[in-house]
């Protein structure tokens, strides 16, 4: 929907516009170029900005006519965290994060690992991004590594579902999460300088975490420099660590020492910095940035295999992560109504990490190492056609290599080449119906780099092939009706296929970190999913609605399935058995196989705000959202580790500078875990928060906030994750922190 407007005179007076910006910034469309101009604006402006005319002293000012053009709401489901709410909902982990939001939930692996699961999907099916190109860690190849960012440096953070991941490739085939971080900075500070402070902490662990970031700029030139550091030791937990009864349900063995009232050798820390440069003019910018983190951070105790078995030295494996990452950045704003837009993305990712066990005698020898070095591109126009076609082309490119070394190496090194070309069109049809569709086609080889692999128990080296090629498309259409005022429907489908990861075709090994040893198939198809989506959104004066119900079906749905026997490490040579006497020597077997499974689920929220003779204002959330996940072939169960359903409420205020919610959150008992998976209870989680925005003078503010998580104490095991069994989430939690932007 197109809607114009705005008569000069509803102008707002041009100086206003400016100082009234709370970001403290301008766009330098017009200005930057020729920095007179922010002192005398120029008589006649092009680009259609608010422009006053130069005049004689006592004469009337007048202004040029404003278009505004406002295009509807996506038929995506599409949410965005930023300003209060992300700083007040920023945890240790993405995952964290995200985890309140509809349709999100936390795939933990502990309280320094946190991954986003999005309507039931994760790893190789939900792609992480920084400012459209991909995060390129390791976290899709397994849930024990974390994702190589520290949340408070965002700026914002949107979640994409449905047909607009197409433009992503098929790693997004589950959804997206983008993080837009000022690192190469698009805008020159209005007064010269501008930036944040962000300081928190949190009791549980004794979390202490800051940051500070600032932007400096003068005439075409600016410049970003931040860094942050983040320690904390173990998370404290109600009851035990272990539940010793689905740990001898699930591996029919005595589990090993118990913690009470804590997670041990869960303690962290990492810390990193950015620094960026850009040009902007009148017609876009080009910049480029460096930024660096490293991280080390612990397992839960647990792990088999770790420990040499007779050692009574406590279990520490201890894991150091580093990234450097390197990114060029343009955009051109052409002159060309039907060209408008042309943006270009460069990077190149080092990601290294190694495996630590303290306990062994060599505390400086690895016992893993893996490294993936990555560069990626991204190439987009965008097009116009008068007032009626929005569109993008594009052209995504991606060079990997993956390489493992150690003992407990379970994928072979590999190489991945991609090539991807995908077009996006938005066909206003009226001013209440639009139509939007999309097409991306890619192509994928994967080069083991080794000629073969090795079986304990096997005498023959399985041969590996030299290249394996995948073509993949992917089509989706959507319509978006205003079916009344105030109230859209949107309709989405969505056909998308996924290639699958290095670990799906290549594992063969132990995989401690799954407490599993992993066996892949060189055999596997690409992924196919059939998604299709039926949406409402209301948004009236007092009251705000969204409800979706979506079913997809994924032929060849790649998953890992216990084949119900385990490998034995500790006799020589180690061998495959029926059965195991002692978790600590033993791992069950899981295979990478391919069935159809489907997928169904809803979300939905209403907030209501009403309006009351009060002194503040009152609202009230009403959320839930479900999904649930089975294979078409009946024998083989549900599709494992799914969130249950969860319902919930929020009520809060808003007084002045004072806003507050608190949060009930029930999530019902998962009696669907999957085969040879164990069951999770439900709980009742309290959460609260306040935060106080102090607007100092100008630019200058700072946001002051606490929050008290799971109030009552309650013992949570995440459905979600593999070790649910042997690391709940954290207990009671009280964090107090301010944000400060000038």
């Amino acid at each position: 929907m197109k809607v114009r407007g705005c008569n000069a005179d509803d102008a707002i007076p041009f100086p206003n516009f400016i100082s009234d910006r709370p970001d403290g910034f301008f766009l330098p469309t017009v200005f930057a170029a020729d920095p007179d101009t922010q002192e005398k604006p120029e008589d006649k402006n092009q680009s259609g900005a608010i422009t006053a005319t130069a005049v004689n002293p006592g004469a009337p000012v007048t202004f040029d006519t404003i278009t505004i053009e406002a295009v509807s709401m996506p038929a995506d489901p599409t949410q965005k965290l930023d300003s209060r709410e992300l700083r007040v909902h920023t945890g240790e982990t993405l995952g964290k994060t995200l985890e309140q939001e509809l349709g999100v939930n936390n795939l933990s692996y502990g309280p320094s690992v946190g991954q986003p699961v999005i309507r039931g999907m994760s790893g190789p099916r939900v792609r992480v991004m920084q400012n459209g190109i991909g995060m390129h860690d390791l976290s899709s190849l397994s849930p024990d590594l974390a994702i190589a960012y520290e949340t408070m440096l965002a700026d914002s953070v949107t979640v994409l579902r449905g047909p607009a991941t197409l433009r992503y490739g098929g790693n997004a085939i589950g959804g997206m999460v983008d993080i837009q971080h000022r690192r190469i900075p698009e805008k020159i500070p209005l007064n010269g300088a501008a930036g944040r402070m962000d300081f928190r902490y949190d009791h549980n662990s004794a979390d202490k975490a800051g940051m500070i970031g600032i932007d400096i700029g003068k005439r075409m030139l600016a410049i970003h420099l931040d860094y942050f550091h983040r320690a904390s030791n173990n998370t404290h937990i109600p009851g035990a660590a272990l539940d010793e009864a689905a740990i001898r349900q699930q591996f029919q063995v005595e589990p090993s020492t118990n913690s009470f009232n804590v997670i041990q050798n869960s303690n962290a820390s990492s810390q990193g910095g950015s620094a960026g440069i850009s040009l902007i003019g009148r017609h876009g910018h080009i910049g480029g940035s460096y930024h660096e983190m490293v991280r080390n951070y612990g397992i839960p105790p647990g792990v088999p295999g770790h420990t040499e078995p007779g050692s009574v030295a406590p279990e520490a494996i201890r894991i150091d992560m580093s990234q450097r990452r390197y990114d060029l950045d343009g955009v051109w704003k052409t002159l060309w109504p039907s060209l408008p837009r042309i943006s270009a993305k460069l990077s190149h990712i080092d990601y290294d990490h190694k495996d630590f066990d303290k306990s062994v005698a060599d505390k400086n020898t690895s016992l893993t190492r893996f490294k993936n070095s990555v560069w990626e591109s991204r190439f987009e126009m965008n097009h116009q056609k008068g007032e009626w076609l929005d569109g993008t082309f594009g052209m995504q490119w991606q060079n990997r290599s993956f390489t493992a070394t150690g003992i407990e190496t379970f994928t072979p090194a590999t190489d991945v080449n991609a090539l991807g070309f995908f077009i996006t069109e938005t066909v206003f049809i009226t001013d209440r119906l639009d139509f939007e569709m999309g097409a991306r086609i890619e192509h994928q080889t994967t080069n083991p780099l080794s000629s073969g692999i090795r079986l304990a128990g096997i005498p023959s080296e399985l041969p590996l092939p030299d290249r394996l090629n995948f073509l993949t498309y992917s089509l989706a259409a959507s319509l978006n009706y205003e079916i009344l005022p105030k109230t859209t429907m949107y309709l989405n489908w969505q056909r998308a296929q996924r290639a699958p990861d290095i670990q799906e075709l290549f594992a063969s090994g132990p995989h401690f970190a799954t407490r599993s040893f992993e066996i892949g198939r060189l055999n596997l198809d690409a992924e196919q999913t059939n998604h299709y989506e039926l949406g409402l959104r209301f948004s009236g004066n007092q009251i705000h609605m969204q409800a979706n119900g979506y079913y997809k079906s994924i032929q060849d749905f790649i998953y890992l399935e216990n084949q119900n026997f385990f490998f034995n490490f500790a006799p020589d040579p180690p061998r495959f058995q029926l059965t195991c006497a002692d978790l600590r020597n033993c791992l069950p077997v899981f295979g990478y196989e391919a069935n159809t499974a489907n997928f169904a689920g809803y979300e939905t929220q209403i907030t209501a705000q009403p309006r009351l003779d009060l002194p503040f204002n009152p609202y009230l959330t009403l959320f839930s959202d479900y999904v649930r996940g089975w294979f078409k072939n009946d024998a083989l169960g549900d599709v494992p580790r799914l969130p249950p359903l969860r319902f919930g409420s929020e009520i809060g205020f808003q007084w002045a500078q004072w806003r507050g919610g608190l949060r009930y959150t029930h999530a019902l008992r998962q009696d669907k875990p999957g085969n040879l998976e164990t069951e999770t209870l439900g709980y009742h989680r309290l959460d609260l928060n306040l935060s106080y925005d102090w607007n100092m003078s100008g630019y200058r503010k700072i946001l002051f906030f606490a929050k008290l998580s799971n109030m009552t104490d309650r013992t949570i095991r995440n459905s979600t994750s593999f070790l649910r069994n042997f690391a709940p989430e954290a207990g009671f939690s009280a964090l107090v922190g301010m944000s400060a932007t000038f």
